[in-house]
């Protein structure tokens, strides 16, 4: 097995006035295979993994054996044997879930929905429920019962993620609070989301990342630009490709919005083919391994 090939320590173990002498094994040593002509015929070969693979099958498929499974790991640079090479579907559809929970409340200012709202949150920090509702006494009514927690802040996409507590009951059209000091903040949700199926970018069919602060035809938040004659008013918020996905003034349009679960599936394919050491050369490889993790 891999391990068995590393050089062992003497390790001092001093437990009160006892120190005793244990054998452990050298973990941090390190051997780097020279990447100098990998892409050569005669010494690598691609392998594109299927559902399923894992690099004892993979060892095992090329190799007749699956103890070679730590030199597809090292070829390849995978520190990680789950996640550092293509997953099947079910495991990365159970992956993306698991890593992409809450809600995403993209938040307009309360008076004006046309409008970014330009306040920031911290992590942890917690919202409540709020309403338009003001009884006698000029109180807002507010309902603290229901709240959430902030797991981050992305001010670029006027949004925040939200999770914990009774974060379902936030959705599109919602009124949030939240505590500063002696006062407090309101926004409206514009519109809300599962993470999981949420927003992650935009992006040409070329796979060209799109400036989400900017207007369909390219022209950038706060800027003017040329489309055919100069524009001399630059877009607002509610013009840009955000804000058209967002629905803020008129139909959504999600053309080219790339989900985080699509995301995944993207860098899920980009991880499919792999390098492998050719099954004539493979003997070499662990034979200079031994060679140079015991120097």
């Amino acid at each position: 097995m891999y391990f068995d090939k590393f050089p062992i320590l003497k390790y001092l173990d001093r437990f009160g006035t006892k120190t005793r002498t244990k054998l452990v094994t050298d973990i941090l040593r390190r051997v780097q295979i020279n990447t100098v002509g990998k892409d050569e015929s005669s010494f690598y070969i691609d392998y594109d993994t299927k559902d399923g693979d894992t690099p004892e099958n993979i060892s095992h498929r090329l190799y007749d054996t699956p103890d070679y499974f730590w030199v597809v790991l090292l070829i390849n640079e995978a520190l990680n044997p789950y996640y550092d090479i293509a997953l099947d579907s079910i495991s990365l559809d159970n992956y993306s879930k698991r890593k992409h929970y809450g809600k995403y409340l993209y938040l307009t200012s309360e008076g004006n929905t046309l409008d970014v709202l330009g306040i920031t949150f911290s992590p942890d920090e917690t919202i409540y429920s709020t309403t338009d509702l003001v009884d006698d006494f000029g109180i807002t009514q507010e309902n603290y019962a229901v709240r959430a927690r902030v797991v981050s802040d992305e001010p670029s996409l006027n949004r925040i993620r939200v999770d914990g507590g009774e974060h379902e009951h936030f959705v599109t059209g919602s009124l949030i609070g939240a505590i500063r000091g002696s006062g407090a903040i309101r926004a409206k949700v514009q519109f809300a989301e599962d993470v999981y199926t949420g927003l992650h970018h935009f992006e040409t069919g070329t796979g060209d990342r799109l400036d989400p602060l900017a207007a369909l035809d390219g022209t950038p938040l706060g800027l003017t630009g040329v489309t055919g004659s100069y524009t001399v008013n630059s877009p607002s918020f509610w013009e840009t490709r955000l804000g058209v996905y967002l629905g803020i003034s008129g139909s959504r349009n999600l053309n080219n919005a790339i989900t985080n679960y699509e995301n995944d599936i993207n860098e899920n394919d980009a991880k499919r083919t792999i390098k492998l050491i050719h099954p004539d050369q493979i003997s070499k490889v662990v034979d200079e391994f031994d060679r140079l993790i015991k120097v």
